[in-house]
């Protein structure tokens, strides 16, 4: 008798990819972590498949259970079969069984003390630079080159310079002409990136992101900064941090810089946005490239 396979049932994002549920079809693995596993979609589109403890991406689709005991029994290169509500791997079948649906990022105007406990997460190396281009969108300024100088730029599946542009596309929530004019900058240059990186930025366009940072935009909206003694915006910014190796400090490198352009005053904003970022002038690459 043939031995039944294993079963992980799953909830999918309600942003997930259509090839989830379309037709079955071969998608290639882009990273296969203990808690995570990035599938690249025969459309471009990224899926992403974590387990109960990972990252839940606003995409992700997401284990009822630990998962894999050992491992997903599949490397980068290699391809499984995604479609029909199923991704078929080695070691068993994670099925579709619910739908979870994201929330959005929301912040108000933030108070100098909500403004420096984000800023004192946040990386130095792109602070000039994001403040650069939080001030410049605010004042519609053309934004092509700065951003090019930050699409893709750094290491890893999401380069720290799209991690800082996710921070400024959210903080600017607040100024839809102002996100507007960063995304616009922005979308056509999603092909210098990572596929996941990209999706990523997409997501952050439309104010979807990960679990933590959400609750960073809520305490922030709550304004709960040393209510009772506890620090609630200083606990969301130290999650933030944990976010993969420099992701988290990168992303609040661009919502600091969007909080602190938005609060200061339009006169003070068009003549500081007339500038260049301190030590890096503008059009020119910063990081590392991918």
């Amino acid at each position: 008798m043939a031995q039944r396979a294993t079963s992980w049932p799953a909830a999918a994002s309600a942003r997930a990819t259509p090839a989830l549920t379309g037709p079955r079809t071969l998608a290639t693995v882009l990273a296969s972590l203990p808690q995570a596993l990035y599938l690249r979609c025969h459309d471009g589109s990224v899926l992403p498949v974590v387990t109960r403890s990972g990252l839940r991406l606003p995409t992700a689709l997401v284990l009822g259970s630990a998962g894999p005991p050992a491992s997903w029994g599949v490397q980068p290169g290699e391809q499984v079969v995604v479609g029909d509500a199923e991704v078929v791997l080695p070691a068993g079948i994670v099925r579709v069984v619910r739908t979870w649906v994201p929330a959005r990022f929301r912040c108000g105007a933030a108070s100098p003390e909500r403004m420096s406990a984000v800023a004192a997460g946040a990386g130095v190396e792109w602070q000039a630079r994001a403040l650069f281009v939080a001030r410049a969108a605010l004042c519609g300024h053309d934004l092509a080159d700065s951003v090019s100088a930050m699409v893709g730029r750094g290491p890893g599946l999401t380069p720290s310079g799209d991690d800082v542009l996710c921070g400024l596309l959210l903080g600017l929530r607040p100024v839809p002409r102002a996100l507007a004019g960063v995304w616009a900058a922005v979308a056509p240059r999603l092909g210098a990136t990572t596929s996941l990186s990209a999706c990523l930025l997409a997501e952050a366009a439309e104010g979807y992101a990960v679990p933590a940072v959400l609750r960073l935009g809520d305490a922030l909206a709550a304004g709960r900064v040393g209510a009772g003694g506890t620090d609630v915006v200083g606990r969301a910014v130290h999650e933030v941090v944990g976010i993969g190796h420099s992701s988290g400090a990168d992303l609040l490198a661009g919502l600091a810089a969007a909080l602190r352009a938005v609060a200061q005053p339009a006169r003070s904003r068009v003549r500081l946005a007339a500038g260049v970022p301190a030590g890096v002038p503008a059009g020119v690459p910063v990081g590392v490239p991918a």
